[in-house]
C-alpha cells in the first residue's frame, strides 16, 4: 500500500514587496492533519486523530518546519527577477512516499503564478525544467540563486528527504496503534430506466484498513471486468476509506444481481433491493475520466484558494497599516 506525507506552503508579493505572512498545509496519505495558524504563528493539527493521538513535541516540530520553509521560500522570491507590479505567489510542494514494495520516492515542485516551472527528484537529485522560455528563465533565476547558498548542497537535500520519510513512518506508525478494523457500511442504488437498462451501483463506505474487494455478481458468479466501472478509494475526513463499483443490467432482472463485499477477512452479499430505491445517477459515465477531471479541478481550485487566502490577509495587513492605532 502506498502511503505519502506532502506538504504545501505558499509565499506572496505585491509591487515587488514579499509579504511576510505565507500558507501551510500538510496531508498524510491525501488526508490534511496540519496546517499553519497565521495568527499564533502555529503549527495546528486538523482532524480527529491529529488532535488526539500527536503530541505538543511533534506540533513544536512543525511550527520550526514550517517557518523555516515558510523563510526559505519568501527569500527565493524576493530574488526573482523582472516581477511585474501587483500580487504575484511561489509556490512549493513536497512529496515524500513509501512504496508497497518499501521503496521510497521525493519530489518538489514549484509554482509561479500557479505555473509549475521546476521539479527536482529528492532520491536521484535531478531537477526537471518546464520547457517554455518563461519557465526555464524562472528556473535559472532561482538555481543561480540557491548555488550561493552553500547550505543547498546533495547533503542537504538527502536530509530534506530522510527527514519527511522519518515523519512519515512516525505518523503512520501512531495512526496505526490507535486504529480499529472498521467494517463498511454498503447500501445499493439504481438508475432511472432507459432503453430497458438500469445503473446499479454499489457503495461501501466507512472502512478501515484501506483493502477492500467490492465486485457484481450475476446468478453467484462475478461479471465480467469489463462489465463493471469502480471508483477510486478514497480517503473520509474521520480517517476511513470509501469507494463503489458500478454494471448496467437489464430492468426486470435485478433479482439475479448482488453486490458481494471482502475486507478484512470478512465478507458479505448485498443484493438488488426489489421496489423504489433511491437514485443515484442517471447515465452510463465514463467515470475515470470524470475523477481525474474532478481531480485536476480540485488542484487547480485549492492551488487558487492559497491566493485568494493570501491575498486577503495581505488586503487586510496593508490597510490596517494605513489606518493606524
Amino acid at each position: 500500500e502506498l502511503h505519502s506525507l506532502r506538504y504545501n506552503v505558499t509565499v506572496l508579493s505585491r509591487d515587488g514587496s514579499v509579504q511576510s505572512g505565507f500558507l501551510a498545509e500538510g496531508h498524510l496519505d491525501g488526508q490534511l492533519f496540519v496546517r499553519y495558524d497565521r495568527e499564533t504563528r502555529r503549527a495546528r493539527p486538523q482532524g480527529q486523530w491529529a488532535e488526539a493521538v500527536l503530541g505538543a513535541k511533534t506540533w513544536d516540530t512543525e511550527t520550526g518546519d514550517l517557518t523555516e520553509n515558510g523563510k526559505d521560500l519568501r527569500m527565493t522570491l524576493a530574488h526573482i527577477k523582472g516581477q511585474k507590479g501587483g500580487l504575484h505567489s511561489l509556490q512549493e510542494i513536497k512529496v515524500c512516499e513509501i512504496h508497497e514494495d518499501n521503496s521510497t520516492g521525493g519530489l518538489r515542485h514549484f509554482y509561479y503564478d500557479g505555473e509549475l516551472f521546476l521539479s527536482q527528484n529528492l532520491e536521484t537529485q535531478e531537477w526537471t525544467e518546464l520547457q517554455s522560455s518563461r519557465a526555464q528563465t524562472l528556473a535559472l533565476n532561482i538555481r543561480n540563486f540557491w548555488k550561493e547558498d552553500t547550505m543547498k548542497t546533495k547533503t542537504h537535500y538527502r536530509a530534506v528527504q530522510a527527514d519527511c520519510l522519518k515523519k512519515l513512518q512516525r505518523y503512520l506508525e501512531s495512526r496505526v496503534a490507535v486504529r480499529r478494523t472498521a467494517p463498511p457500511m454498503v447500501n445499493i442504488t439504481h438508475s432511472e430506466a432507459s432503453e430497458g437498462n438500469i445503473t446499479v451501483t454499489c457503495r461501501a463506505s466507512g472502512f478501515y484498513p484501506r483493502n477492500i474487494a467490492l465486485t457484481w455478481r450475476q446468478d453467484g458468479v462475478s461479471l465480467n471486468h469489463n462489465a463493471q466501472q469502480w471508483g477510486g478509494i478514497l480517503p473520509d475526513q474521520n480517517g476511513t476509506y470509501q469507494t463503489w463499483v458500478a454494471t448496467r443490467i437489464r430492468q426486470g432482472e435485478e433479482q439475479r444481481f448482488a453486490c458481494y463485499m471482502e475486507h478484512s477477512g470478512n465478507h458479505s452479499t448485498h443484493p438488488v433491493p426489489s421496489g423504489k430505491v433511491l437514485v443515484f445517477q442517471s447515465q452510463w459515465l465514463d467515470i475515470p475520466y470524470v475523477l481525474a477531471v474532478a481531480a485536476a479541478v480540485a488542484a487547480a481550485a485549492a492551488a487558487a484558494i492559497f491566493v485568494i487566502i493570501l491575498y486577503v490577509l495581505c488586503c487586510k495587513k496593508k490597510t490596517s497599516a494605513a489606518e493606524g492605532p
